[in-house]
């Protein structure tokens, strides 16, 4: 797993971008990818709790409240604006702590399947933008590690057992 901060160019976005290789199918990972904060990997105890506010499946225009597990932080509000089955989902905040979105793409390798997360962002709020470089910033990186960590153990699990049924049937 790499992280890479690319600095803003004035009015444009930041971008955090995580990036790690999983030995699985793509339909495996993607799976778990869209449900993404309501999967049953999702690590606990975890600063971000998705809410989804919508019913039925996962679609464009699903909404989330993204409530944050500290005292007097602001919930964010974050809707899915686009989705591409296997591909790519990215959900723009529409409240909270940032102005942007973020994405997370899917391809599928030789060996199996390559996934990026991607945070494009602007900080809004006075308060928000001094407390980003000495302590939102390091949550951030932090908890997002541990979200993708608790993905890489599960689907690693996953597919070993999956390794495991195909090679008992053989």
């Amino acid at each position: 797993m790499a992280t890479t901060l690319k600095r803003k160019l004035k009015n444009s976005l930041t971008v955090i971008h995580e990036f790690m290789f999983f030995e699985a199918p793509i339909q495996m990972v993607s799976s778990e990818v869209i449900a993404w904060g309501e999967s049953s990997w999702w690590p606990s105890p975890c600063l971000w709790k998705y809410i989804r506010l919508t019913e039925g499946p996962i679609r464009v225009g699903t909404q989330y409240t993204i409530k944050i597990n500290k005292p007097s932080a602001q919930d964010w509000s974050a809707e899915v604006s686009q989705l591409l089955p296997n591909r790519m989902v990215e959900r723009v905040f529409t409240k909270g702590l940032f102005k942007g979105f973020e994405r997370i793409m899917l391809e599928e390798r030789a060996n199996g399947t390559r996934m990026d997360y991607e945070l494009h962002f602007q900080i809004r709020g006075i308060l928000n933008l001094l407390l980003w470089p000495l302590v939102l910033r390091r949550q951030y990186l932090n908890t997002i590690k541990k979200i993708t960590g608790a993905l890489k153990s599960y689907i690693t699990t996953q597919a070993e057992k999956s390794r495991d049924e195909w090679s008992d049937k053989g």
